[in-house]
């Protein structure tokens, strides 16, 4: 049996693995049957009243089992809420020509690794023994079940590539860190019902062919507006990434964009204040109530007018596209327009549903599923999907904004940093690719093995702190990641260099996201960071898309969509 903490935080987190685990492990053959389900539950009742026993050894019988009966309820809910939660794998995003089965597989994998080196070694010995008695609780091993014990064993004894000893993250002492502050989160209430901004472009897509062909032609000018403004900028700025090895080397110039990367440096004496927006995929409304939440407009024009203001910068993560229902006529274009009209405060960063493919003549999204292409591919040529995928393929990969690292997920594979021996090998593609779709695991370190099973791939602390020191960052902001709660801090009091998630997608009612979205779990946020000589503040908030799924703020609610939003 295994041994419980008495540390009752400590406890909780070993129940919530433990529970993962066996629930992992129940669904590797395609279905987590009833008598598996039953065995977890008779599991988390022996576990449960093991503890009881031994931390209330004097409690009479009945006090006991009461105690046992109330937590037992409590880690049954918990059993329930993980059993959703890797159900909701099967909806996440893969890369095109990637099965779902097998990333789910090998995520359940990378969590079973994460879980069991949290564990002693006896506990560790426990847990596989546990879950050998899960694999037979149905009367016989399926070879999937037996596979996947046999490769996780295989991972936890095999040496990792990169071994944890040959990460050595050393730290400047004659630099003084970042002071980095994370408050709230906030609630900020939006000044104006609405901004003359919005106005020219919250429209539907017709279903009449004509109206459309004059609404597609709109959006195509557009597009090549934008790529055209992103063309000078990379012309003022090629080249000047070559030969820089830490983001300290650009002290002093002027901010530039030099291929896919966007550098910032801080100009002495002057207060940043930057909105940081994670993916929006479609929802519209989180896009329109952060910027007037944040008073976006209104700072940039007063600093304008008075640059001893804070001068205002908007980051945008990335995903701008799929799951809610608007995505090319409501965020993206947005996102565009933003951008035009300024082109010095507005960062727009590629997410990994930027990402079209083309075979044999025709366009295709390269995440699955991808519902903004699917939704108007018969009512639109395919030839404005190829100038899409080329809007895609001109959009900045990342942001270094003094020592914080901008980018839409996370870092390399440990095999292709050895790419990176100067800033310019940030614009290396496959680089930029893998920066599109990592995740961070709570490991120290990922084994190869198991970060190239998928396109979207796993990487440690200790890679994290590597990776970030060798840029000289301290600070990494991403999206990429369904996060519940919409904002989560990973690293930062253990680690050399933070990483913060941000996701702005979402909402329980809200009425950009069809009915069915997963992403109705989420707490859509957004954040503020503000810059100030070398300390770091970071507030989060919540965005309030409820204000602006009324159609009085918001004219996409002002009369239903003429084209149907397509969910798979």
């Amino acid at each position: 049996m295994l041994t419980i903490s008495a540390d009752p935080d400590v406890a909780e987190q070993q129940m919530n693995a433990i529970i993962f685990y066996l629930t992992a492990f129940g669904y590797i053959d395609g279905k987590f049957d009833f008598t598996e389900k039953t065995f977890v539950r008779i599991y988390i009742r022996q576990l449960v009243t093991a503890r009881a026993r031994t931390a209330m050894p004097d409690a009479d019988p009945v006090t006991r089992d009461e105690v046992v009966s109330r937590f037992v309820a409590h880690f049954l809910e918990v059993f329930e809420q993980i059993d959703r939660s890797v159900k909701d794998l099967f909806d996440e995003a893969v890369a095109d020509g990637e099965d779902v089965e097998k990333f789910v597989y090998a995520k359940l994998k990378l969590r079973s690794y994460e879980i069991f080196q949290s564990f002693d070694p006896a506990n560790q010995r426990e847990l596989l023994t546990c879950v050998d008695e899960l694999i037979y609780a149905d009367g016989s091993v399926h070879p999937a079940e037996q596979a996947f014990r046999q490769e996780l064993e295989a991972l936890l004894e095999a040496p990792t590539a990169l071994g944890i000893h040959d990460i050595e993250v050393v730290r400047d002492a004659d630099r003084e860190p970042s002071r980095v502050a994370i408050e709230g989160p906030a609630s900020l209430r939006s000044r104006l019902e609405d901004h003359p901004f919005f106005a020219s472009f919250e429209q539907h897509y017709s279903a009449d062919p004509a109206r459309i062909r004059a609404q597609v032609a709109g959006d195509l000018d557009l597009m090549r507006r934008f790529v055209a403004q992103l063309g000078e900028q990379r012309r003022a700025g090629a080249g000047r990434l070559a030969g820089k090895h830490t983001v300290a080397e650009f002290a002093g110039e002027r901010p530039f964009l030099d291929g896919h990367v966007y550098v910032h440096p801080p100009e002495p004496g002057r207060i940043y204040e930057l909105t940081v927006l994670g993916d929006l995929h479609g929802c519209y409304s989180c896009l329109k109530g952060a910027l007037l939440q944040a008073d976006f407009f209104a700072k940039l024009e007063a600093w304008r007018l008075d640059r001893r203001q804070p001068e205002p910068k908007l980051v945008l993560l990335g995903d701008y596209i799929d799951r809610g229902r608007f995505s090319y006529n409501g965020v993206l274009r947005t996102m565009m327009q933003l951008f035009l009209a300024a082109p010095e405060h507005v960062f727009p960063l590629r997410g990994n549903h930027e990402y079209y493919i083309e075979y044999r003549g025709r366009i295709y999204g390269g995440v699955k599923p991808a519902e903004a292409i699917n939704t108007l591919v018969n009512h639109v040529p395919g030839e404005v999907f190829a100038e899409y995928m080329k809007l895609f393929e001109e959009l900045p990969s990342m942001l270094f904004f003094d020592d914080v690292l901008f980018v839409h997920a996370g870092i390399p594979r440990d095999v292709d940093i050895a790419k990176i021996t100067d800033f310019a090998g940030l614009n290396d593609p496959e680089v930029r690719f893998q920066m599109l779709w990592s995740d961070p695991s709570t490991a120290d370190v990922i084994p190869a093995d198991l970060q190239a099973q998928n396109a979207r791939f796993p990487f440690g602390r200790r890679q994290f702190e590597a990776f970030m020191q060798q840029l000289g960052c301290s600070i990494m902001v991403r999206g990429h990641e369904k996060v519940d709660a919409g904002f989560r801090p990973m690293y930062g009091e253990a680690a050399s260099a933070s990483l913060l998630t941000l996701f702005s997608a979402g909402g329980a009612d809200n009425n950009d996201l069809p009915e069915d979205s997963s992403y109705r779990a989420v707490t859509p946020m957004a954040a503020t960071i503000r810059i100030d000589g070398g300390a770091v503040q970071v507030t989060p908030w919540l965005i309030d898309y409820e204000r602006f799924n009324d159609p009085r703020r918001n004219r996409f609610f002002a009369s239903p969509p003429e084209i149907e939003h397509k969910t798979g």
